[in-house]
């Protein structure tokens, strides 16, 4: 019957995804309390306009006095490391598609019930991006709780925004795992590329923020975490060029995904 993959997933993994997003949603919360009043944030830019100009490129701010800005805290305290949490769920996620049974000898089994390769893939990847969407949901609970105790002065729908520009990268991610795992088969090798390339993303941006080079700049454009871009949305709004091309190479690698499985054999 179409859908009990699915449903049989969300029943088996909705827990984990439950307490990911309460963690996310207190730490969300906590970001924003932490802060008792505005002089606080004046303390704080005191503090940054210590550190070189390279390291306030590195938080994501242009100066101190930036990153002292209810905008610019929220964008380096909470969203700035959201995303690389997210990556680990993200890997998990995907890896609970095809490679953990694989790898445990019981996927060959699966496979023999009366049901289509595609439809094993395409239901299990949906669930779990169902879930990732209740982690983000709990995160906007926690910042919309935090801003009725913070005496931070922000925006709640660039909040919105910024929490719900979070999806694109994690679905991403989770695209990712899913391909990697069908692709190479072997579960150790799979979370060894899946880390590399969300590791060499991550510092490829880093990297890009205090370095003027042209050749990294780029570099830095085959950096998905350039797209997701979470200081530039707390300022500005949603970048539906990023958010596009994210969820278009998500589509890719899922579409990937599904020819790869469907046309190589199971391993034992």
């Amino acid at each position: 019957m179409s859908g009990v993959i699915f449903v049989n997933t969300l029943k088996m993994h909705w827990r984990g995804a439950f307490y990911w997003g309460i963690g996310l949603g207190l730490l969300a919360y906590y970001i924003l309390v932490i802060i008792p009043d505005m002089s606080a944030l004046s303390q704080f830019e005191a503090m940054a306009e210590t550190l070189p100009p390279v390291f306030m490129q590195l938080l994501g701010a242009s100066d101190a006095a930036m990153l002292a800005t209810p905008e610019g805290f929220i964008g380096f305290g909470f969203f700035g490391y959201a995303l690389l949490l997210l990556a680990v769920y993200a890997v998990l996620a995907g890896l609970n598609v095809t490679a953990n049974e694989e790898d445990e000898g019981i996927l060959d089994i699966v496979l023999s019930l009366p049901l289509a390769r595609w439809r094993l893939v395409l239901e299990k990847s949906a669930a779990h991006m169902v879930l990732t969407l209740l982690i983000v949901v709990f995160s906007l609970v926690g910042l919309l709780l935090g801003i009725q105790q913070s005496a931070l002065e922000l925006n709640t729908g660039r909040l919105v925004e910024a929490t719900v520009n979070m999806l694109p990268g994690v679905l991403f991610m989770i695209a990712l795992t899913i391909f990697v795992s069908v692709l190479v088969r072997r579960k150790s090798v799979a979370i060894g590329i899946v880390a590399g390339i969300i590791a060499a993303s991550y510092f490829m941006d880093f990297v890009s923020k205090a370095v003027t080079n042209d050749l990294v700049q780029v570099v830095q454009k085959f950096s998905f975490y350039t797209y997701y871009d979470s200081g530039g949305v707390i300022v500005n709004g949603l970048n539906m060029g990023n958010i596009a091309l994210l969820l278009g190479i998500t589509g890719v690698l899922m579409a990937g995904s599904l020819w790869f499985f469907n046309h190589r054999d199971i391993g034992l």
